[in-house]
């Protein structure tokens, strides 16, 4: 017999590539219907109470530039801690920018979930390919002391488990959890394929059952106890269909582990709690033995990359330090007003299928 967790959290999400396969105007429409949905899930106080809309606090201005009579409804529930956003403004590759773009990254997702309420203090990374050595020192000094991700990992998750200590060069740590299987791991249970979340075909409660013990047989075999993570969402998924039916059928079926539909800090408070993270690595999460690192996007459209590290170099190094030399002098405000929007403007061309080159060729036309 498989073995099962004691506890078992489902933490429900979608991942939003805001520009990919189809430019961001085509997304943003499916964006608009998705949160609207998750909105009026959570509004209904039931079985459903929790939704991660996928670290991007971007998410929010590109959903309320079409609606803003949601921002109440958008700002109560996370208020109530139904729903959570950030810390980021954009899910960037972190390979392809600045460690000065990675920073602004985090302060202003930081300042513009504020905005409703607050951002969830979680390093939530679910695709970039791949993660720098210096994220733990980054993420520690924004108050955060966990990171969430997918990809990454070679042999040494054989030895760490998917719970472990990661540790930046300057010996800052981060509590680091691998998404085992993926952030779609368990995404459109009670269906055979992930996309027929959107058709109208009925919730199969044996698929959703079998998916779990399948996924519950390859955790037994990484994971350090008994505390596990369900990621219950997948590109750009609205919530999960019959999710009270989904949930009973699992705990019938599972009657030794306790199912919780919540969020990531409750996971990790539990982690922490049964103290799985006990071993430490040190370093890049660079391997691909769990899920594709897609290292050809560095090198995939190059002109983006140069002009990209114009624009950083721009910012940074040049209009920042010259317009806080005239603000000191007396000779001009300084204009933070304009430079953030500038940084917000160069961040929204970072998103991991953007700066990467992989996408369709009228996004990266419209990058330029």
């Amino acid at each position: 017999m498989t073995p099962t967790p004691k506890i078992a959290f489902l933490v429900s999400h979608t991942h939003w590539d805001r520009e990919w396969y189809l430019p961001f105007q085509q997304f943003r429409s499916m964006l608009t219907r998705t949160v609207r949905q998750v909105l009026d899930e959570l509004e209904k106080d039931g079985a459903f109470r929790h939704f991660v809309l996928d670290g991007q606090t971007i998410l929010l201005e590109d959903h309320l530039a079409i609606h803003p009579e949601d921002a109440p409804r958008i700002r109560a529930l996370v208020e109530r801690g139904a729903l959570a956003i950030g810390p980021w403004y954009i899910l960037p590759d972190e390979f392809l920018v600045s460690g000065e773009a990675t920073v602004r990254n985090l302060l202003i997702g930081h300042r513009v979930g504020a905005r409703f309420g607050g951002v969830q203090k979680v390093g939530y990374l679910p695709d970039s390919f791949g993660h720098i050595a210096q994220l733990p020192q980054i993420l520690a000094r924004a108050g955060i002391d966990s990171f969430i991700y997918t990809r990454g990992n070679g042999d040494e998750l054989e030895e760490l488990g998917l719970e472990f200590q990661w540790e930046a060069p300057d010996g800052s740590q981060v509590t680091a959890i691998h998404q085992c299987h993926g952030y779609c791991n368990a995404a459109a249970l009670g269906f055979s394929e992930l996309w027929q979340v959107t058709t109208r075909r009925e919730v199969d409660t044996a698929l959703a059952v079998a998916r779990v013990r399948e996924l519950f047989a390859a955790m037994a075999h990484l994971s350090n106890g008994d505390v596990w993570l369900l990621n219950n969402g997948c590109d750009h998924h609205p919530p999960q269909r019959d999710f009270e039916k989904v949930l009973n059928a699992l705990a019938q079926a599972f009657p030794e582990t306790r199912f919780v539909h919540g969020s990531f800090p409750e996971y990790l408070d539990a982690a922490g709690r049964a103290g799985l993270a006990g071993k430490r690595y040190r370093g890049e999460l660079l391997g691909a033995r769990y899920h594709p690192i897609l290292s050809g996007v560095w090198s995939a459209r190059m002109y983006l990359k140069q002009q990209n590290d114009l624009c950083q170099t721009l910012l940074a190094n040049y209009v920042e330090p010259l317009a806080s030399y005239a603000a000191f002098h007396g000779r001009a405000p300084y204009a933070s007003a304009a430079i953030e929007a500038a940084w917000k403007l160069l961040l929204q061309n970072h998103p991991h299928d953007s700066i990467c080159g992989c996408s369709t060729d009228e996004v990266h036309a419209e990058m330029e």
